[in-house]
């Protein structure tokens, strides 16, 4: 009797809030008017309706920027998936950690690769980039934004860089937020470069704001970086045994 009512002490909180959160979720559904819900898009059904109708254009090439078709990111994305599952296995023979993740960690790296690039390629399909009713940025924008660098940084969590370098394992971190900085860094100005001063248009697709270029930025190194390091620590450094 003692341990259940520690249990029902332990988990209710758990259940207070989340009941709470349905409550709200229900409530924030409930003020929209119908006509709000009538011309949105259904985002996901059209994601699923393309997987299903170009499969090898949904996860066999990369069509973003504004520099064009990159056609094959998918290659080094897919090739890195492998590695890791190699590593996995050979080291689990020879008793050795080569890349510090379980396999818990692996099927997750392959279901968010293929969602991540599947649906970058769905985005870019459907044109969800451009609102031209605002002139501004679509916010499917938003989630391809924080999906690639969630991925790229899930793709290096595992690296034990630390055993090169001396430092903690908490500096998995450091690396991964100045990784993703740098690359987000570089596309920004990448983009500013190519679409403003190499190849002006009167169409503004992928005119890079400051604002919005702020905003990628900040959802590239730092929602990236908290991703896929918190979701890296909890698969494999709280739960399962390591490689």
């Amino acid at each position: 009797m003692t341990s259940l009512r520690q249990e029902l002490k332990r988990w209710a909180p758990v259940f207070l809030f989340s009941g709470i959160i349905i409550v709200l979720v229900f409530i924030w559904h409930i003020t929209f008017p119908p006509s709000a819900w009538e011309e949105t898009p259904n985002y996901l059904q059209k994601y699923i309706d393309f997987i299903i109708a170009r499969p090898a254009d949904a996860f066999l090439t990369v069509g973003t920027g504004a520099r064009g078709t990159v056609a094959w990111v998918f290659i080094p994305v897919y090739s890195l998936i492998i590695i890791h599952i190699v590593l996995y296995m050979v080291g689990k023979k020879k008793k050795q950690q080569y890349t510090i993740l379980n396999k818990s960690y692996l099927i997750y790296l392959v279901l968010l690769g293929l969602f991540a690039i599947s649906f970058q390629n769905a985005s870019q399909h459907y044109g969800w980039y451009w609102n031209p009713e605002l002139n501004a940025p679509g916010y499917v924008d938003t989630w391809t934004h924080i999906t690639s660098p969630w991925l790229l940084g899930a793709l290096f969590a595992p690296l034990a860089l630390e055993r090169y370098l001396g430092w903690d394992r908490k500096f998995m971190w450091f690396f991964l937020f100045a990784m993703l900085a740098m690359v987000a860094l570089a596309w920004e100005i990448g983009e500013t470069i190519d679409v403003y001063h190499l190849r002006p248009s009167p169409t503004p697709s992928y005119f890079n704001y400051p604002m919005d270029s702020i905003k990628d930025i900040i959802m590239g190194a730092g929602i990236g970086t908290i991703l896929s390091c918190w979701i890296y620590e909890r698969l494999v450094m709280d739960f399962g045994e390591k490689a």
